[in-house]
């Protein structure tokens, strides 16, 4: 049973299980996976309980004839039709999806990641037919990268659902859905995964590598520590880049020439993969909030431990009240000017050259 492979989210599998078993689900659903802490995991284990019986749960759950997949295509060439093998077969291989892979999965030549309307006409036309079985499912990944067209094309259906008709709507950012589709679903935010957790995950499958390690750099995703152990470990080389850059930050504080050192460190950063740079500046971004809980005696709760020699204690003075806002919006919009194809020589610049100054402020 899927429900049985999902890692923590105790309280809420059993609130969903129940209210299964009571034939009291919703029709409309949204779960919040902020951090790829198993949205899509969780909503396939949904669906095998709403179209196995509970006597059997044996089948090809990815290809049940009751099981539809809404996902975001990348040009208005791409065919979602055509493009369901692909969805698959990726999401048989990486039940933890991000819209990069995806993206290298389906082949497309577009770049804007969105879910159309024709895949919301389409979903209108499936849900109005009759099942093979019990109940249809639909399982809309990433629902929020759709145009307020498609969007209010898919309020029409949530406010009248067809009867054994049920909706499963994934999003990385709550606040970018509609809010009248809000109003007609409920909504079920996961949270981050236990780190002792998955350090026993990672020891029953990996028992050569440091769990705890990689448990504590995982921030709470096992999507992200999957990544960690499919990518041999490269993920670490955050820690290294991003303490390389606060000490030439720190440098150039007191000596101009350490500028040239940030400059090439912009260099080196700028040519990594998109999906590298996203994921550095979401280490930084964790790293400051280890920092600042460390600040302010919160240390208990920190859950970082270093790759390498660095102390964060040694940081955790510089991240403070007069600065933390401007340090998380600059690694913010870092993230987002990534994410729409800016420069990343550009990105990493100024980055380098702002976090510099932050660093400087003191705090009264």
């Amino acid at each position: 049973m899927l429900f049985d492979e999902i890692l923590g989210q105790e309280h809420l599998k059993q609130m969903i299980q129940s209210a299964i078993d009571k034939n009291s689900f919703p029709q409309s659903n949204i779960i919040v996976d902020k951090d790829q802490y198993g949205g899509l995991h969780f909503a396939l284990a949904i669906s095998e309980q709403l179209l196995f019986d509970k006597q059997n749960k044996q089948g090809d759950l990815l290809n049940h004839p009751d099981l539809h997949f809404v996902f975001p295509l990348f040009s208005d060439k791409d065919r979602a039709s055509e493009l369901n093998k692909e969805w698959i077969a990726y999401i048989n291989n990486m039940p933890f999806p991000n819209i990069l892979g995806w993206k290298s999965a389906s082949n497309s030549s577009g770049n804007t990641p969105l879910i159309r309307k024709p895949q919301i006409v389409s979903m209108h036309k499936s849900a109005k037919l009759k099942s093979y079985r019990k109940n249809k499912v639909f399982i809309l990944w990433l629902g929020e990268l759709m145009p307020p067209a498609a969007s209010n094309l898919l309020l029409k259906l949530f406010e009248e659902p067809p009867a054994d008709c049920y909706f499963i709507f994934i999003s990385k950012n709550i606040h970018d859905v509609l809010p009248t589709i809000k109003s007609r679903c409920q909504i079920s935010s996961l949270s981050p995964i236990p780190i002792k957790l998955i350090e026993e995950k990672i020891k029953s499958s990996h028992p050569d590598l440091d769990a705890k390690k990689i448990a504590s750099s995982s921030m709470g995703s096992w999507g992200r520590c999957l990544g960690f152990l499919q990518e041999d470990l490269n993920s670490f080389n955050h820690e290294r880049d991003f303490v390389e850059c606060l000490r030439l930050a720190f440098k150039a504080k007191k000596n101009k020439e350490a500028v040239i050192g940030l400059m090439s460190w912009s260099d080196k950063m700028a040519l990594l993969k998109r999906d590298e740079q996203k994921s550095f500046f979401s280490y930084c971004l964790y790293l400051t909030r280890e920092s600042l809980l460390i600040s302010y005696g919160a240390s208990k709760l920190s859950t970082f431990i270093s790759n390498s020699d660095f102390e964060v204690e040694k940081l955790s003075p510089f991240i403070h009240s007069k600065n933390i806002i401007d340090i998380v919006s600059l690694l913010e919009d870092s993230l987002y000017s990534i994410t729409r194809n800016v420069s990343a020589k550009i990105i990493f610049t100024t980055f380098s050259l702002n976090i510099t100054k932050l660093l400087a402020v003191k705090e009264d």
